[in-house]
């Protein structure tokens, strides 16, 4: 695997990384991943394009109060690379989150997989949320591990195999250990500001030279601050630092 290139920037949007066929930024939380049906709101894809003064093509999304790494195409070539990539789950996403408490049969950093059929229902004032199935619905896969575990919360590691809206939230619901923060399916805490959830990693092929390519995204200050406090620290890379 490659190593990562670090991208100094004072910027709103911080980088992660850029060379002329695409950018990668880590995105804060509470701003949505691309436009919404009010106009007037800002959003992370027309955030970028701004910054760098160049049209950007958008592969993935998260949650508006997900933050972490999110990948942009800067060219026809690399955008038709970089869909079929998606298309065909060809890139690893690996995310962190902070999970209520509570009894998961698996020990410290062994994997567990959660397989499910999801589908979309309408909840309360109209909020569009996914519930679990067992007929129809979209076939759902995400592998975790716990890392850490303490009294208030538990640090899992996601990789979702499919990208299915809401998975791995409605993944950790199932296990009854929702993510903090999650209004809509069970982790409302009055511990935490937003929805606890971090996308940590990207691995995939650069689109143009076809070498592995990884990307990180340093954990926000109100997350890293709830891992110090739990002690779980030790359970990540000693360099993760705020954005």
């Amino acid at each position: 695997m490659s190593e990562q290139i670090p991208v100094k920037s004072t910027n709103k949007i911080p980088l992660l990384f850029e060379d002329e066929w695409v950018i990668a930024v880590n995105k804060p939380a509470g701003l949505p991943s691309q436009g919404t049906r009010d106009p007037r709101r800002s959003h992370l894809h027309a955030e970028v394009e701004k910054q760098i003064g160049k049209k950007v093509w958008l592969h993935h999304r998260l949650d508006k109060d997900t933050t972490g790494v999110i990948l942009f195409s800067k060219s026809d070539k690399a955008n038709f690379s970089l869909t079929e990539q998606f298309r065909e789950h060809q890139v690893q996403k690996t995310y962190l989150a902070l999970a209520k408490p509570g009894l998961i049969d698996t020990p410290i950093s062994q994997e567990k997989a959660v397989e499910l059929h999801m589908a979309p229902v309408k909840g309360e004032r109209g909020i569009e949320r996914m519930v679990v199935v067992k007929k129809g619905g979209w076939h759902s896969q995400t592998l975790f591990k716990k890392l850490a575990e303490g009294p208030e919360s538990i640090l899992m590691e996601a990789r979702p195999r499919t990208g299915r809206t809401h998975q791995i939230r409605v993944h950790l619901a199932h296990l009854r250990v929702p993510i903090l923060g999650d209004f809509l399916y069970g982790g409302k805490s009055p511990l935490v500001p937003r929805l606890m959830l971090h996308a940590w990693k990207l691995e995939l092929k650069h689109p143009i030279s076809q070498q592995p390519l990884l990307i990180e995204a340093p954990l926000a200050r109100d997350f890293l601050t709830l891992v110090e406090r739990w002690d779980f620290q030790k359970n990540i890379p000693k360099n993760f630092h705020d954005i």
